[in-house]
């Protein structure tokens, strides 16, 4: 799920306190340069009231016609928009944007607490993961269209009975893409999108001086979860930081014993102190947190880490510094922008690079930017 999905899991959050039906859209295949790719989710209201975007405009008001007799009907369907062609004036857009795209539809209900949207909200509170499957073509009475199964990834290596499901979702499908699997069951033929759901990514910011607001309001706006955390509990005040997800007071050597570190997908050090940055490294070196973020000029990185002695090549290779990519940031919002902007290109084992300068864009989401 990575951070996705983040605005379907707010948007959870206030559905559960109503009692409407929504219809949910889910990409679940493309072909050629699409705004989206498979997994990306939209939520469609009965009066037409979008949560997030599959086509970037592109083909929203006719999706939402579609989604009329899913409301309707309460039937599952699949729709299909093909823009490759040049003959695409079809739908009164001329886009070219030469991708395609095949889209679920499905109804959801308060009564099945909107099923599987508190999946998702789940997932993002728990920190758990699983697989979720959706099928979007059958003959098979059992599993009808629209059927939606959720494999916790406890139970992905104990195949279930005679459910196909169960049998297809080992773990090593939690590594992969979202998927289309075909299963034959009794001489019936289903067609199930797979989708491995993780948690959202989760940021440690080690200093709650100004600049570290910007910088949990960026990472909260991706999706990501955010734990800050200072020596320094004057700092620590819920009303300077209302979108952090944990304040934590602690000094940098009891830092491992206050939070799981293992846990964060990237750190970012900005105590502005070169003697507290090195105690909490010290503390840091046993983990695996795959990038950690220093603030200030490559000297003071070499400095740090040769004042780590042995331990440096435990993180060496995982110390960013200065962490961010080079935007020319200068106020403490542009550099949050631009220390988010460099995580988010190294987990996706990205460049950082202006995608016009990319010699293959074949996997780029260039349509409709």
């Amino acid at each position: 799920m990575s951070n996705r999905n983040h605005h379907l899991i707010n948007a959870y959050r206030q559905l559960s306190r109503q009692a409407d039906h929504y219809v949910l859209a889910t990409i679940i295949e493309t072909f050629g340069s699409t705004y989206q790719k498979a997994g990306a989710r939209m939520l469609i209201s009965e009066t037409g009231e979008l949560q997030g975007l599959l086509g970037g405009g592109c083909f929203e008001r006719d999706l939402f016609e579609q989604a009329r007799s899913v409301f309707e009907t309460g039937r599952a369907k699949t729709v299909s928009y093909d823009m490759r062609a040049p003959d695409d004036v079809i739908w009164g857009l001329g886009l070219g944007c030469n991708g395609a795209v095949k889209i679920l539809l499905q109804h959801l209900k308060a009564e099945d607490d909107y099923f599987p949207l508190n999946c998702l909200a789940d997932i993002a509170e728990t920190g758990a993961s699983g697989i979720l499957v959706s099928v979007f073509e059958s003959s098979h009475t059992n599993f009808p269209v629209g059927l939606n199964q959720f494999l916790p990834a406890s139970i992905t290596d104990e195949p279930v009975g005679d459910d196909p499901f169960s049998a297809t979702a080992s773990p090593s499908v939690l590594q992969q893409k979202p998927h289309i699997e075909t299963h034959v069951i009794s001489g019936q033929t289903i067609k199930a999108f797979y989708e491995p759901l993780t948690p959202p990514w989760h940021l440690l910011i080690l200093g709650a001086g100004p600049d570290a607001a910007p910088l949990v309001q960026c990472a909260k706006a991706l999706g990501w979860r955010v734990t800050l955390a200072d020596h320094r509990p004057g700092f620590l005040q819920h009303a300077r930081f209302p979108e952090a997800d944990r304040l934590l007071h602690c000094h940098p050597e009891d830092i491992h014993n206050e939070t799981a570190l293992n846990q964060f997908n990237a750190l970012v050090l900005m105590t502005h102190n070169i003697e507290y940055d090195l105690r909490y490294l010290k503390s840091l070196a046993d983990s695996v947190i795959p990038i950690i973020g220093l603030l200030g000029p490559g000297h003071r990185r070499d400095k740090l880490l040769q004042s780590l002695g042995d331990r440096s090549s435990r993180i060496a290779s995982r110390v960013f510094g200065p962490v961010g990519l080079d935007i020319g940031a200068q106020t403490p919002e542009e550099i949050a922008l631009s220390i988010m902007a460099g995580i988010h290109a190294d987990l996706n084992g990205r460049t950082g690079l202006q995608l016009s300068r990319k010699i293959s864009t074949a996997d780029n989401h260039e349509c409709c930017l």
